[in-house]
């Protein structure tokens, strides 16, 4: 019975967590290949992360045009599923048939099957952190956005890696895993090369917002040592006109 206690609050730690503090549990290091295929079945479920993500999204693209929408890197597509005219575009197939909606693509970031100039808004969310080098997706993002659209990335903070957290995730098995990530600091930089100006840069801290996610997961005292953490980096870009 205890032991049977454990395992289901390392799931239920992983689904409210994925990027936590290292777990008693084993840990078996994955590439996001192999990482988002045993990931799929459970990944609906919305995280701390991926809260904080949302609420930076609402309060950076409050008001832009988003006529033609890519969300590049949808994972199961769940954030563009009312969003009428919108495209979702993913690596892994578990992922887009988790989601089962006829508006996504299977496809690579940096290398997509769009037309130039296609979308006037381009999402790309908690995805360059799984590669090594994220410039070619930055020049994807930019050649599918149309001169004077905007590009929108959010990123794994460096501050939460340097406090230990990492990517992990709990199997419908029950074993622990962690899915690759890189950390990148020079986001402006790379998209500067991609000819993407900066517009707005924000942060996703520990706070109030996702307390319950501490609360039912790690645990008030894990809250109260993160409080002010910084979790997420959101970057608004636009894509410079061709004149």
């Amino acid at each position: 019975m205890e032991r049977l206690r454990k395992l289901k609050r390392r799931v239920m730690q992983s689904r409210l967590w994925p990027f936590a503090r290292p777990q008693a549990a084993p840990v078996t290091r994955l590439n996001a290949r192999d990482g988002y295929r045993l990931w799929a079945p459970a990944y609906a479920s919305e995280t701390a992360t991926s809260f904080l993500d949302e609420e930076l999204a609402r309060a950076m693209l409050r008001g832009l045009p988003r006529t033609v929408l890519l969300d590049a890197g949808c994972g199961t597509g769940r954030r563009i599923a009312n969003v009428f005219g919108a495209v979702g575009l993913d690596a892994s197939p578990e992922m887009l048939a988790a989601g089962g909606a006829r508006n996504l693509v299977k496809g690579d970031v940096r290398s997509m099957p769009f037309a130039s100039n296609s979308f006037d808004m381009v999402w790309c969310r908690l995805v360059l952190g799984h590669l090594p080098d994220p410039l070619p997706a930055y020049r994807e993002l930019a050649r599918v956005c149309v001169p004077g659209g905007h590009v929108f990335v959010t990123d794994f903070h460096p501050d939460a890696a340097a406090a230990g957290h990492k990517r992990t995730f709990t199997s419908q098995s029950g074993s622990v895993y962690e899915v690759e990530h890189y950390m990148h600091e020079a986001h402006p930089q790379l998209a500067a090369q991609a000819g993407l100006t900066l517009v707005a840069h924000c942060e996703g801290v520990v706070g109030p917002s996702i307390r319950s996610f501490y609360t039912r997961g790690l645990g008030e005292r894990a809250y109260r040592r993160d409080k002010g953490l910084k979790l997420v980096t959101a970057y608004l870009y636009q894509k410079r006109n061709n004149d």
